[in-house]
């Protein structure tokens, strides 16, 4: 009689690395974790932050973006993942415009991009680190339904 000895094998861990701007960033199950199973992800990230990506340090999974959870299944080694985050009000200008709100003053946006131009003249890429923005929501979402902005 053979015996397969990796029925016996213990599962593994999961660490989850939180590299700042999150109140949370857990695993559903942290020890012991047997081969392909589902390990879900609890990321809260602290207020004016979002997630911008989880890194897979070690431990060769991949991760799933759903639209109710973050998962991965659970491979054959020890899993590290570190949380990134970003500021939520960092957007790409698009173009030069004025706006107001609540009909006080006129505010302008500039242009944040600029456009790299090769030596034929042909444009070759475009840059952008983005703007912080602090302005009401409703103007934001206004101006990105407009186009002027992009969120990055």
């Amino acid at each position: 009689m053979k015996l397969n000895l990796q029925r016996f094998a213990g599962g593994h861990n999961v660490t989850c690395q939180n590299t700042g701007h999150f109140t949370a960033f857990s695993a559903s199950s942290t020890s012991d974790v047997q081969a392909n199973a589902t390990v879900t992800l609890t990321v809260t990230p602290s207020s004016g932050y979002e997630l911008a990506d989880i890194e897979v340090v070690s431990g060769g999974v991949t991760i799933e973006y759903g639209d109710d959870a973050i998962t991965f299944k659970m491979g054959s080694s020890d899993v590290i993942l570190t949380a990134k985050a970003k500021k939520n009000n960092i957007y790409k200008v698009v173009e030069n415009c004025k706006y107001s709100v609540n009909g006080a003053a006129l505010a302008e946006l500039a242009r944040n991009m600029t456009i790299e131009v090769g030596k034929t003249g042909a444009i070759t890429g475009v840059t952008c680190n983005g703007t912080e923005l602090s302005i009401s929501a409703d103007v934001i979402s206004s101006l990105v339904a407009q186009g002027v902005l992009v969120k990055l």
